[in-house]
């Protein structure tokens, strides 16, 4: 069995120069603002944050068929309609930022893979993929973030990558302050200084399921030395969409007599797209890297503007696996709409401020993670199943990792489908997404009969919803124990991120009362005639 063969390294085309320039620019812009994804010390992010889910036509189409109604700004993902007409598959080699990467680590030490610039049926499965999201999105549930490029990586990097590499920041550059050397130490405090204003994060977040998320994020990279692109050739959806509308592209591939069957094009072409025999150029796979161009030493290829007239391009997928496709992720949804997680919320269930019902919500949250990213404490959290399986990375507030500060705005700021609303803060102070419960076994006061003020102290609400009352204590001295004030609390979970008992707090949030459902409350209405109460059906 022979090597693969190593291509000649010729000069850089212009087209495949200008190719990277912009590969680069738009990777570098798309770390800048995730970076910028943070708190500054003000209520307003100084940044267009959201721009590239903005411009995600995947999110636009999704959103369309699940919630029936689109934020304005994601009108933006329009412009690359006529884009793709034009250019084909362009914004998946030029513009996406995990297209890019997947480019880097396929090509860095140019071993070729095996398969390299063919199409082979696997292609087709980004198309049912994309099918399964639209048909899941029928029916009211906002699936296609799990596996959109620009989710996908806001999420693993916000949720995963970019903490691991704070937390690994900040200890080095503890460790370089503690050092005796006074110089040594001056050098790291005014590192810190500067990383600290431009990139470390305002809070050293942790968030649940980082190991995962990253494993995930890992084996999307490390595909690609399986076959090139991997992710971009079998699993995106959003190139699935894509492909569709370039199978009328204006911009197509010739190739003239001068072809000597070298196969120097198809080793480098990036999408498995066919670019070494005419009548069988794939442009639904084409990602217009133009790097078979570049490599031709006989210059036999050449790009020019032309209707597609009867384009031999399939995509492999006929009537009857399409109509399976959407089926399927109709039936995905019937049957997760039956779980207990749709009659009735957990407990532990606190939605951000701002969010939307929760059967609309699941239409319009796309798991991207901007939320959890932005989130001054870092109490938002990525759920797994407490929200059903249909609700996987939506977030969550989980009031012992962090609570939600009384004067934040940002998670509905950087929602780029308004499925956390962005509230003025007037408005914003007075949603309740939960209520606090004292738990008189772990409450200091309360099981110690010692006195304890903290919850009550740092309660935001201008007439606390927390107050104290006399009770006997121990040796019949009396003793403040603290009470919720229910028509008071916005459940912002700060009572129990500060609570002193260590492991369990004294004083928990659950959703109950939250202000986006009216049939979330205290007290379940009872009798078997109680509006929206329990019934007997015989």
């Amino acid at each position: 069995m022979t090597a693969p063969r190593q291509p000649m390294r010729t000069p850089v085309d212009t087209k495949q120069l200008a190719r990277r320039l912009s590969q680069g620019a738009f990777l570098l812009l798309f770390f800048v603002l995730l970076v910028k994804t943070d708190y500054d010390g003000r209520n307003e992010l100084s940044y267009p944050v959201k721009i590239f889910l903005d411009a995600d036509l995947l999110i636009f189409l999704t959103s369309l068929l699940s919630a029936h109604r689109i934020p304005a700004a994601l009108f933006l993902a329009l412009l690359f309609v006529p884009v793709t007409l034009l250019f084909g598959r362009a914004f998946c080699g030029w513009v996406c930022p995990l297209g890019t990467l997947n480019h880097a680590v396929s090509f860095y030490d140019r071993k070729y893979a095996e398969e390299r610039g063919i199409k082979t049926r696997g292609s087709r499965w980004k198309f049912a993929t994309l099918l399964f999201f639209a048909g899941a999105a029928l029916f009211g549930i906002q699936t296609a973030g799990l596996l959109d490029p620009i989710s996908l990586l806001i999420r693993s990097l916000s949720l995963s990558v970019m903490p691991g590499i704070n937390h690994v920041l900040r200890l080095f550059l503890d460790w370089g302050y503690r050092l005796p050397w006074r110089p040594a130490s001056d050098l790291f405090d005014g590192a810190y200084t500067f990383l600290r204003a431009h990139f470390l994060s305002f809070f050293p977040a942790r968030y649940e399921q980082a190991l995962f998320l990253f494993a995930l994020f890992f084996l999307v990279l490390v595909l690609n030395r399986y076959r090139t692109r991997f992710f971009c050739r079998f699993v995106c959806p959003l190139g699935g969409l894509l492909g569709f509308f370039s199978r009328a592209g204006l911009l197509r591939l010739s190739m003239n007599e001068k072809c000597t069957r070298c196969m120097r094009c198809r080793d480098v072409c990036g999408g498995g797209a066919n670019p070494h025999t005419e009548a069988h150029w794939s442009p639904s796979e084409c990602v217009a890297c133009f790097n078979c161009s570049a490599e031709c030493p006989e210059g036999a290829l050449a790009w020019t503007f032309s209707l597609a007239r009867g384009t031999r391009d399939r995509l492999d997928v006929d009537r009857r696996a399409a109509l399976s496709a959407l089926f399927s992720g109709a039936a995905a949804t019937w049957v997760m709409k039956t779980s207990p997680a749709q009659a009735r919320p957990a407990p532990e269930l606190v939605r951000p401020p701002g969010s939307r019902s929760e059967a609309d919500f699941l239409a319009r949250c796309v798991r991207c993670g901007e939320c959890m990213k932005v989130c001054i404490t870092g109490g938002l959290q990525p759920t797994l199943l407490s929200a059903g399986i249909e609700g996987i990375w939506t977030p969550k507030l989980v009031s012992r990792v962090g609570y939600c500060e009384y004067s934040c705005t940002l998670c509905g700021q950087v929602c780029p489908t308004q499925a956390i609303e962005n509230l003025a803060l007037p408005k914003k102070r007075k949603i309740v997404i939960g209520l606090a419960f004292v738990d008189p076994s772990r409450c200091i006061p309360f099981a110690q009969g010692t006195p304890c003020i903290v919850c009550e102290e740092h309660c935001p609400t201008p007439k606390k919803a927390i107050v104290f009352e006399e009770r006997p204590g121990k040796g019949g001295k009396p003793v403040k124990v603290p009470v919720v004030v229910t028509d008071l609390c916005i459940g912002c979970g700060i009572c129990e991120f500060k609570c002193p008992v260590v492991d369990l707090a004294g004083i928990r949030v659950t959703s109950i009362g939250e202000t986006r459902n009216p049939e979330n409350r205290l007290r379940l209405p009872v009798g078997p005639y109680a509006a929206n109460g329990p019934r007997l059906f015989l």
